[in-house]
């Protein structure tokens, strides 16, 4: 009676406030001051959740789950923790649980979706008001009387100088001094191209006193292929690029490199930004296939295991790095804070976040094939008529090794006469990498697999490696692939043996490494098989002495017998072996050039919100779509995957959209002066930093937009303006109003980036290697266990001399020498690098085998190209500083060598700060 009488009660008040208007402040706040504002009130907002107003209620808390949802109190969080029946949950948690008729106001309030309009309009407006969220405008040039730039150097960058002056006189400061020229061309090259200029380019700007002459030495350098490499190291921090994934196993990526050289290319050719920014999201519907290689640029765990949890949370981990990517790379939002819950401080929802994730959603991590280049085909097929010719020439020499095909990854059958057993035992005598693996091993009477231990058959080894995807129990379960694997403890002698409950007539055996075809390491390549009645007394009955060699690349590895040739003959085969090696291996490499790692794409199912981020927790489906106070999309749940792309590609590349422009002006800007007019360059949001020239970044955004997006017409306006070519000497009087020169009185000086001190030293030795695009080199010996070790080099030679954009990019681990430098490893986005000042700098710089190495270099050439010691000091100085030594540096030179001799004075330059700083 009880229950009837409080539904009717309910039922009845119900009717009556849906009659009458429900009001905030008369029905709803009491509730809420009772209960509710001692934790969550404008004082003190626990799980910053405020409820003392709709607007702030609106706002949500770190729960996860909106707090509430306007029409839809089932949904909101808020109903969740009043009406929980967990004490442990349930809120308020200390002055007991809500009346039941409390619960019902506070669900109709939430009920009633029209009450909200007015809340959200506010809410909207409140946090979409922030400044890089505004439509893009392009402002007035402030109008400096009768101040007239003129520039040091000839050009037109007026506008961007008249800015710079305007912020200059509010704080009471000016322009320094135009820098000298030889300063200035120095500047230019280590800046664009992060390599120093030759003496001959340096002595032509230096004579060369025509108008235009620095406006035809920007375009130069523009057009340097020098230049692409220099700008693309910024971009790859941007995204965090590696060549290798990561986490505990962090094996190579032999096929990430295109996508580095794509970037370059890029760059080089100034692509539109626009363009640039679809072809990375969407380059597979636009012709552009390796442009996707930013969709899968970042970290990725490749070990899965049996725990269906840990998949789904690794693939969850795979799609938010993807949208924090786009997010930050290309609008400047921290887009990865919505995850969990709604962003703190913009207009972010975590349905955004999720939205976006369902653009990505059917994005894997994998290679894909791309059709190789006419260039290629014919170098291929030019080495493949080499390789026949000396194979031919090699034939007399070949060892017969058998007939039979050579063993492979997925699967070998060993077709035996039938014979009586009750044991079978496997030895691996040798490996083509790592510890063996056999994924099932099979044994066949009358075609059936006696060998399954569900038939009663014992597995044992000579010892297992401790793994747990890698068991014993896996060699026999009827289950193939990696992830179901038995793995020997060691590399060779290494042995399986299986007993059958009884003795058996056997016919046939057949084992693999991986017959899922993912992985050909561990494979057994020398081996035997042997049975027995007994398990003391053993036939073989198999092995791989009659197969042919084992087949790895571009042909089967043939034996060759040289041992009991003549010298002079012996050593005509190991120069045809050789160059048949050298032969391969460049094979191979145009080979891989035919695949990328760009991610492949499949058709996704439907993405859900998850609670508080947890994969076991979904909530409601979202359609995929884009961030909604800006754009929504308009996109279907069941829309195709690339279209999803595609859209998401055409609205961040969009001329409307306010952030993307700012974005790119503002890290360009960052780049040319070490700090951007946002110093939060990844952070665009209202937890980011206001721009230092808020007018010259909205006008520069619209110079690059109506620009057809051409990042090189943004450079020529920052090169030839006033501001760009000042001297960087410092005012006493300026350095106490703008200590940090974010006003821009001089050009701010700064040490160069790991990879331009680097290039710079090869570049001074005179063995600096051009060479663009293709495979990179490596700074480290690798051990190719399952797990990667990387250790560093001890000695350098040719191949490492060619610029560090090409040193394979390897997470985790950093270059030994220059990674001490602040160079980033590819683990996380790195927008923005620091500038430290370490002991351990000076030391890399001073005792480090590649810089003694190139010391030594660095004095060769100077003996090889001037003949006096005077001669010889004023050419070091030259390529080290730009700039001829001082009478008293030549003698202090001379005197130190004839101390200490030419490779230390050498060292001593490469070491110094005029080496490494930019001017």
């Amino acid at each position: 009676m009880r229950c009837c009488a409080v539904l009717v009660f309910l039922l009845g008040m119900s009717a009556s406030l849906f009659a009458e208007e429900l009001d905030f402040a008369r029905d709803i706040l009491p509730i809420l001051e009772k209960h509710c504002n001692d934790c969550h009130g404008a004082e003190t907002q626990e799980s910053h959740l405020r409820l003392d107003s709709m607007v702030h209620a609106l706002r949500g808390g770190d729960s996860g789950s909106p707090a509430i949802v306007p029409g839809d109190s089932q949904s909101s969080y808020l109903i969740e923790r009043v009406t929980s029946s967990n004490p442990k949950e349930r809120m308020p948690p200390e002055k007991g649980p809500l009346s039941d008729s409390e619960q019902q106001l506070l669900r109709l309030w939430i009920d009633r979706a029209e009450m909200w309009d007015a809340a959200l309009k506010d809410r909207s407006e409140s946090r979409s008001e922030h400044w890089s969220f505004q439509p893009r405008k392009r402002p007035s040039i402030p109008n400096m009387g009768a101040s007239s730039l003129r520039n040091p150097i000839p050009g037109d960058s007026k506008p961007v100088d008249f800015f710079i002056e305007a912020r200059l006189a509010e704080a009471g400061l000016a322009f320094s001094p135009p820098a000298e020229r030889r300063i200035l061309i120095r500047r230019l090259y280590l800046v664009m191209l992060g390599l120093p200029p030759s003496a001959d380019e340096m002595e032509t700007f230096v004579d060369d006193t025509s108008a235009d002459a620095w406006e035809r030495l920007v375009d130069r350098v523009l057009s340097n292929p020098r230049y692409g490499e220099r700008w693309a190291s910024y971009w790859l921090d941007l995204i965090h690029f590696g060549e290798t994934n990561g986490y505990e196993t962090n094996r190579e990526r032999l096929d990430a490199f295109p996508y580095r050289d794509w970037v370059i290319h890029a760059f080089n050719t100034d692509k539109p930004y626009d363009d640039f920014v679809r072809e990375q999201i969407a380059g597979d519907a636009l012709g552009e296939p390796v442009g996707t290689g930013f969709l899968v640029a970042g970290p990725n765990d490749i070990v899965k295991g049996q725990d269906p949890l840990l998949n789904i949370t690794q693939r969850q981990d795979e799609l938010a790095d993807m949208v924090n990517t786009t997010g930050t790379a290309f609008l400047g939002l921290t887009t990865g804070c919505a995850r969990c819950h709604n962003h703190k401080f913009d207009p972010m929802t975590q349905s955004d976040f999720y939205a976006m994730q369902a653009v990505f959603a059917g994005v894997e991590h994998a290679s894909r094939e791309l059709p190789l280049s006419t260039e290629s085909k014919t170098r291929l097929t030019s080495i493949d008529r080499e390789i026949e010719q000396l194979r031919a020439e090699l034939a007399p020499y070949e060892v017969d090794r058998g007939t039979r095909e050579p063993v492979t990854a997925r699967e070998n059958v060993e077709n035996i006469s039938p014979i009586e057993a009750q044991f079978l035992r496997f030895t691996i005598e040798k490996t083509n990498a790592s510890e063996p693996c056999i994924d099932e091993l099979e044994v066949f009477s009358n075609e059936e697999n006696i060998a399954l231990a569900s038939r009663g058959t014992l597995a044992s080894s000579s010892g297992d490696f401790v793994h747990e995807l890698h068991k014993l129990a896996h060699l026999n379960d009827g289950e193939v692939g990696n992830a179901r694997s038995w793995i020997a403890k060691k590399r060779e002698g290494s042995w399986a043996q299986l007993k059958f409950p009884k003795v058996h007539r056997i016919d046939k055996i057949v084992w693999g490494r991986d017959r899922q075809g993912k992985y050909a390491d561990r494979l057994a390549i020398a081996y035997r098989i042997e049975v027995s009645l007994d398990g003391t007394e053993w036939t073989q009955v198999a092995s791989a002495a009659d197969r042919k060699p084992f087949q790895s690349g571009m042909e089967y590895e043939r034996e060759y017998a040289v041992s009991n040739l003549l010298d002079v003959e012996a050593s005509k085969v190991k120069r045809t072996l050789k160059k048949l090696e050298s032969l391969g291996q460049e094979r191979k490499g145009l080979q891989s050039q035919a695949k990328v790692y760009a991610g492949q794409f499949v058709q996704p199912g439907k993405t859900h919100r998850l609670h508080r981020g947890d994969p076991t927790s979904p909530r409601e489906a979202v359609a995929p779509g884009a961030i909604r106070f800006l754009e929504t999309l308009g996109l279907k749940s069941d829309t195709p995957e690339q279209q999803r792309r595609l859209a998401l590609a055409n609205w961040i590349a969009s001329p409307d959209n306010p952030l993307t422009a700012r974005v790119l002006v503002n890290r360009l800007w960052q780049f040319h002066y070490g700090t951007g007019i946002v110093d939060t360059p990844s952070d665009f949001g209202a937890n980011g930093t206001l721009p230092s020239h808020p007018d010259l970044l909205d006008w520069l955004a619209c110079e690059l937009v109506d620009h057809d997006w051409s990042i090189k017409h943004l450079h020529k306006l920052i090169l030839q303006s006033k501001t760009w070519c000042q001297t960087s000497l410092p005012k006493d009087e300026s350095l106490r109003v703008d200590a940090s020169t974010r006003l821009l009185w001089r050009f701010p000086p700064r040490r160069l980036e790991a990879e331009g001190i680097r290039d710079c030293m090869l570049h001074a030795s005179g063995v600096l290697d051009l060479k663009m695009g293709g495979p990179g080199f490596s700074a480290f010996e690798v051990e190719l266990e399952n797990v990667r070790h990387y250790f560093p080099k001890k000695d350098y030679g040719p191949v490492d001399w060619r610029r560090m954009i090409y040193m394979t990019k390897v997470r985790q681990e950093k270059d030994s020498i220059f990674g001490v430098f602040d160079c980033p490893d590819g683990s996380q986005v790195t927008p923005k690098r620091s500038r430290s000042t370490t002991p351990l700098q000076a030391l890399n710089l001073l005792n480090s085998t590649f810089v003694l190495q190139q010391a030594e270099r660095f004095s060769e050439r100077l003996h090889r190209e001037r003949e006096t010691n005077d001669g010889r000091v004023e050419l070091a100085y030259e390529l080290c500083f730009g700039r001829r030594p001082t009478q008293l540096e030549t003698a202090t030179a001379i005197q130190f060598i004839d101390a200490r001799g030419w490779v230390p004075f050498a060292r001593a330059l490469l070491n110094s700060n005029e080496f490494v700083f930019i001017p």
